[in-house]
């Protein structure tokens, strides 16, 4: 039901968003739109700023298509973190991607990259079991991620979409912590770009899905959304509770879906 609420609300503000940069431009949009969006998304609940979670990004970003952040989380044992959304105030689709963890976990590194539309607070919302919100934010300098022309064939690019790599990164503490990087080839078109060629919109295309498991058991869902960065690359490490996982991890199977519906599955 939170979902469901939370892809109407982001609907309807992406229309309101919408009808704004008719008349501002993308380069106007900024922290100032912050209010707009926590009304969307959380209606009047109180977000407080936390210690738990701290966010680094680079001031000044070369390529706004390409931002990397990185995500430092230490949990709460009496009111554990099940969700983590990230934000950027400035895009027109605010919402960047939604991590979600079906068990509590002790502390959290997590690093990806997103799109910046113009200069912008990046923020991080953490959801706990009780419905806490607390948030961690950064500032970023860089523009133009979200928009532009495309030249890529899209035959060539539909072929290939979808592929998955995963590998383990050491350290590697069995039955402890699952630490990990996954990438995801695919283009990730917004639905604000053209056409290099025809000059046409090209429509909204991107991974939405993913379901990383050990052993059929889920450790990590993602909700991707449109200012993740083309080709989402996710490095993540946190602690899995004791007992999880008993034995060697015999199979790691990780779940796409696209926009389209499209699903992709790859065992490991």
């Amino acid at each position: 039901m939170l979902l469901l609420g939370i892809k109407l609300r982001g609907f309807l503000l992406a229309c309101l968003l919408a009808v704004g940069l008719a008349t501002t431009g993308y380069a106007e949009l900024s922290e100032q739109n912050w209010p707009l969006i926590k009304e969307a998304f959380f209606s009047q609940r109180t977000i407080n700023h936390t210690d738990l979670m701290q966010m680094t990004a680079p001031l000044g970003a070369e390529n706004a298509g390409q931002v990397p952040i990185t995500l430092k989380v230490q949990n709460q044992a009496n009111d554990a973190i099940n969700s983590i959304y990230i934000f950027i105030d400035a895009n027109p689709i605010p919402l960047a991607a939604t991590y979600k963890f079906a068990y509590a976990f002790n502390q959290l590194m997590l690093s990806t990259r997103v799109r910046l539309d113009s200069d912008s607070t990046i923020r991080a919302i953490a959801e706990t079991q009780s419905g806490a919100l607390l948030m961690a934010t950064v500032r970023v300098n860089a523009g133009g991620g979200c928009a532009g022309a495309v030249s890529e064939d899209e035959a060539a690019v539909r072929a290939s979409a979808g592929a998955i790599k995963f590998q383990l990164n050491s350290p590697y503490k069995l039955h402890e912590s699952a630490s990990a990087t996954l990438q995801v080839k695919h283009p990730m078109y917004t639905g604000l770009q053209t056409d290099a060629k025809t000059k046409q919109t090209k429509p909204a295309f991107y991974v939405k899905n993913t379901d990383i498991q050990f052993d059929e058991i889920s450790v990590m869902q993602i909700i991707f959304g449109v200012g993740t960065a083309e080709n989402p690359n996710v490095k993540f490490e946190f602690d899995l509770p004791a007992g999880l996982l008993k034995q060697t991890v015999k199979k790691i199977e990780i779940f796409t879906q696209d926009n389209e519906g499209k699903s992709i599955s790859k065992v490991f």
